[in-house]
């Protein structure tokens, strides 16, 4: 016996279709950032408030307890225009470059505090890497729904350089644009062979073995 409701979920299917449109298809179409993303590994880190009871905790150095997560190839949408802005501090007057851009929630990432994100990633320009490393410094979630952005705010690093953070990483990951997730190296290295591999039969399907008179493969 048919569902005498199976109508109306047929009706209303269509919202749910339209959410994971704009949610997570809409990726593919927008004009995207790349960059690397140091994410802080919480379940490493050794927190200040729970592990170190005096001295000095630093960010990055031999003194620091902070582990990260670096993310390679990572997107970002809507990155906007670098701004300009001065503050006073004991030292003098400061120069800070702000900026915003957006992160989807389909990376399963949660934005902290002090994460690090440098765009064009060095072994995407290997002879003129000029390009700065910006500090997490606020974040805001558009909506309270499943799928949601982050609006990330950032500010450019005085001093810490990618060398310093690059020794405290604890795993490496590639974010894949196959299927828009993070996986580790050797996982998108299995899957890019996988890949590869589909495009060599599928070429030698519709080249070698279609008929093009008849519209049947001969193998």
């Amino acid at each position: 016996m048919s569902n005498p409701h199976s109508k109306f979920n047929n009706i209303y299917a269509y919202i749910n279709e339209y959410q994971r449109m704009i949610y997570e298809i809409y990726a593919d179409d927008i004009v995207s950032c790349i960059c690397t993303y140091w994410h802080i590994d919480g379940d490493d880190t050794i927190w200040e408030d729970e592990d170190v009871f005096a001295g000095s905790y630093d960010r990055v150095g031999e003194f620091s307890g902070v582990k990260w997560n670096k993310i390679l190839l990572m997107p970002m949408y809507y990155a906007e225009e670098v701004t300009t802005a001065f503050d006073g501090s004991e030292l003098g007057l400061v120069k800070e470059n702000e900026m915003t851009f957006v992160m989807p929630s389909i990376y399963n990432i949660i934005p902290l505090p002090n994460d690090k994100v440098k765009f064009e990633q060095n072994f995407l320009r290997p002879t003129n890497d000029t390009y700065p490393i910006f500090n997490v410094t606020g974040r805001e979630k558009s909506v309270n729904t499943d799928y949601t952005f982050w609006k990330i705010k950032v500010k450019i690093e005085q001093s810490i350089t990618e060398t310093q953070l690059d020794k405290q990483v604890q795993d490496t990951y590639v974010f894949y644009d196959y299927d828009k997730h993070i996986h580790t190296v050797p996982d998108s290295t299995f899957l890019t062979r996988i890949l590869y591999k589909n495009e060599i039969l599928r070429d030698r399907l519709k080249n070698i073995f279609y008929d093009k008179n008849s519209g049947f493969y001969y193998i």
